[in-house]
């Protein structure tokens, strides 16, 4: 049976003037919860946030946006040469000799214990991922939550941001079932991300995914872990799956000793 590749593509470059730096708080709070919600200020991910304890995945909006994109409303469609990951914030490093490949884990199951900080720990650590897809004229990119996927011939970055420091692949599952590494392409590396900084993939300038025209349903794999997170110390549980306009957030239940572990696994949808 065929199988559909992804190609990294180098495609021309097409001059963008700089986007306007809009200046905003690096620190913010929801309202004020009160009844037995209320908590005291907590430093969540290093932002410090007044948040009613089950309201999980608003704190994880609050920081996303004041974080990960200085306190602007992000627009959903962006100029091409405005991709690009922020210095420092990725770079290749070698595989981790104990690492193992983690299965696709996520749910669309709302988390229902609160978020928490206990001994400087918070009880959640979770990822934003969209996709940036290229528009006819190759000027703009469109901003997707991961869950909408692609069609055929497509040419996409992907955008992250995490709660934490992480290292991250991508691979393809093909119509068989079986898995190879796509992004580092070579399976020594890895890509090291640091927490709190939006990461643009591919590293490389100007580089773009495309799933190939081919019959068969293939899935996208991106593998994010604490580089702590091997054999017992990875967190077993599921994460839960959070859709908006700006993207896909995960967030995953972390106790003590446990680090976080997710894999999302995206299919290629054949539309014309």
């Amino acid at each position: 049976m065929a199988v559909a590749m992804i190609a990294l593509l180098l495609l021309p470059f097409v001059s963008q003037a700089d986007t306007p730096v809009v200046q905003g708080k690096t620190e913010s709070a929801t309202a004020e919860p009160t009844g037995d919600d209320a908590v005291q200020p907590k430093f969540i991910w290093g932002i410090l946030i007044k948040f009613a304890a089950t309201k999980a995945f608003e704190t994880f909006g609050e920081w996303t946006v004041n974080k990960l994109f200085k306190g602007m409303a992000q627009p959903l469609t962006l100029p091409r040469g405005a991709a690009v990951s922020q210095p420092g914030a990725a770079v290749f490093a070698p595989t981790p000799k104990d690492a193992t490949p983690i299965l696709p884990n996520i749910t669309d199951t709302a988390p229902s214990a609160p978020l928490v900080v206990e001994n400087g720990k918070e009880s959640y650590q979770g990822a934003l991922l969209a996709l940036l897809v290229l528009q006819p004229g190759g000027r703009t990119l469109k901003v997707r939550p991961i869950s909408e996927g692609f069609k055929s011939g497509e040419k996409f970055r992907i955008r992250i941001g995490t709660t934490f420091d992480g290292d991250l692949t991508l691979d393809n599952i093909d119509p068989q079932g079986q898995r190879s590494r796509l992004y580092p392409e070579n399976a020594e590396q890895i890509v090291k991300i640091k927490g709190g900084a939006p990461v643009i993939l591919p590293l490389e300038k100007d580089g773009f995914f495309e799933f190939d025209d081919v019959a068969g349903e293939e899935k996208l794999v991106i593998s994010l872990r604490d580089p702590r997170a091997v054999g017992e110390a990875a967190a077993p549980g599921l994460a839960h799956r959070h859709e908006t306009e700006q993207g896909t957030g995960l967030l995953q239940d972390i106790s003590a000793g446990k680090f976080p572990s997710i894999a999302e696994s995206i299919a290629l949808q054949h539309r014309q």
